[in-house]
């Protein structure tokens, strides 16, 4: 079960054991695809305002001074001249200005609407990706405990070896078993030792892997999983998982949002098939003085206000085809949802299906094990006593591994099932 509690007991450098909370804990905090995906939910978000929708108007301020100097002859009609050399000329002049649009053909509001929609998108996106990071931190955690698993029964059985070794060493020097077989004994210990440091090298890679999905780089050089194969309590309700999946998968989710994103882009591109009415208004001051000509002073200050209606009659058709591109991409966008759908449909049915026969597995790998363990007392004391043979007990031990194995296989197969399960139906992260 993954009940989500951020209760923030991170891992900390040093530390020697990582639960599945302190994982999730940490790659929520860390990984780099969450903090990646974050950022294009925050810009999304951003983005979604009136101003950007275009609902509101637009103010600008300017101002310009400017002076020249020149040399002028002047001659007027009445016959009277004017000559000045070095004759200069000022000019101010400073504004403002309110531009509006009043009416687009209702382009603002379809544009508002896909903004609202694609912040939508986005947080579904967001969730989808945190999911996948969770699932992915969950899998490998569960994946380590297995080899964690396999490196303690490997312990175990060089243990056992390790006993036989002694068993037959004793029973060679009293002259009760042959060199033979304590060098056998040997040979089987020494090839228990080299699989438990390749097993010790698997693990390592394995808990790598682990923190660079985390999000750890350094700091975290040993450390050993706390972990249970509890069944989930999202998972009791085998037969309507289905539709719970249908409902709230993230990604689902985030296929038809993207619908409406398609359909409101449309909106967009048919209202620019009609008018646009913009509202102008503006005030400017001007301030001219000059040593020559006719005038020497020119001051003006005023207002100007006016309604501007524009509609464009024919664009080359380019406006038929953009709204056209934009209704083949709503068709695709129906048909992505379709196909995610039925990807999810099966992923599920596949995911119920090795849930169930690794559970049913697990219940008969844990009968069998007790057998096969119960098979390697025997034959020890068999051996101790001298009533069985090196080949015999070696093969107990082999029988004895095989079943242990395949029921932490099997119970490892169930957890990364139930896991898939969760994410699928969006139940894996639960605040």
């Amino acid at each position: 079960m993954i009940k989500l509690l951020l209760i923030f007991t991170l891992f900390q450098p040093g530390d020697t054991i990582l639960t599945e909370e302190k994982a999730i804990e940490l790659a929520l905090e860390n990984n780099f695809a969450i903090r990646l995906e974050k950022y294009n939910l925050e810009i999304a978000k951003n983005n979604n305002t009136v101003g950007n929708a275009g609902m509101l108007p637009t103010v600008g301020l300017n101002a310009n001074g400017s002076k020249t100097i020149q040399d002028t002859e002047l001659e007027f009609v009445n016959g009277d001249s004017q000559n000045r050399d070095g004759a200069k000329t000022t000019v101010y002049n400073a504004g403002a200005s309110l531009g509006w649009t009043l009416f687009d053909g209702f382009r603002m509001f379809a544009t508002k609407d896909r903004l609202e929609e694609i912040s939508q998108l986005n947080e579904m996106a967001f969730k989808s990706q945190v999911q996948n990071a969770m699932s992915d931190v969950l899998k490998a955690f569960y994946n380590t405990a297995l080899e964690q698993e396999r490196l303690a029964l490997l312990e175990s059985t060089l243990k056992l070896s390790e006993e036989r070794v002694a068993i037959s060493k004793e029973k060679y020097e009293v002259g009760k078993a042959s060199k033979l077989e304590y060098l056998q004994a040997q040979v089987d210990y020494n090839s228990d030792q080299s699989a438990l440091v390749r097993q010790k090298e698997i693990i390592a890679i394995q808990k790598l892997q682990l923190l660079q999905l985390i999000g750890i780089q350094e700091g975290y050089d040993s450390f050993e999983l706390s972990y249970t194969h509890e069944k989930s309590e999202y998972l009791t309700d085998l037969a309507n998982i289905e539709t719970e999946a249908i409902q709230q998968n993230p990604f689902l989710k985030q296929l038809k949002s993207q619908q409406e994103v398609s359909l409101l882009t449309i909106k967009e591109n048919e209202s620019d098939r009609l008018p646009t009415l913009d509202f102008n208004l503006g005030y400017n001051y001007s301030n001219l003085s000059a040593e020559a000509g006719f005038l020497q002073s020119n001051v003006s200050s005023g207002l100007t206000y006016g309604l501007t209606a524009t509609m464009t009659l024919f664009d080359g058709l380019n406006r038929t085809r953009t709204i056209q591109n934009a209704k083949i991409l709503s068709e695709q966008s129906y048909t992505a949802y379709e196909q995610g759908e039925a990807q999810l449909r099966t992923a599920v049915k596949s995911g119920i299906l090795t849930l169930q026969n690794a559970q049913t597995l697990a219940a008969l790998e844990e009968k069998n094990l007790a057998v096969a363990e119960e098979n390697v007392t025997i034959a020890l004391e068999r051996y101790r006593v001298g009533k069985s043979n090196p080949i015999e007990i070696r093969e107990a031990q082999n029988n004895a591994v095989d079943a242990q194995i395949r029921y932490i296989e099997a119970l490892n197969t169930a957890k990364i099932a139930e896991i898939e399960l969760l994410r699928l139906t969006g139940n894996l992260l639960k605040e």
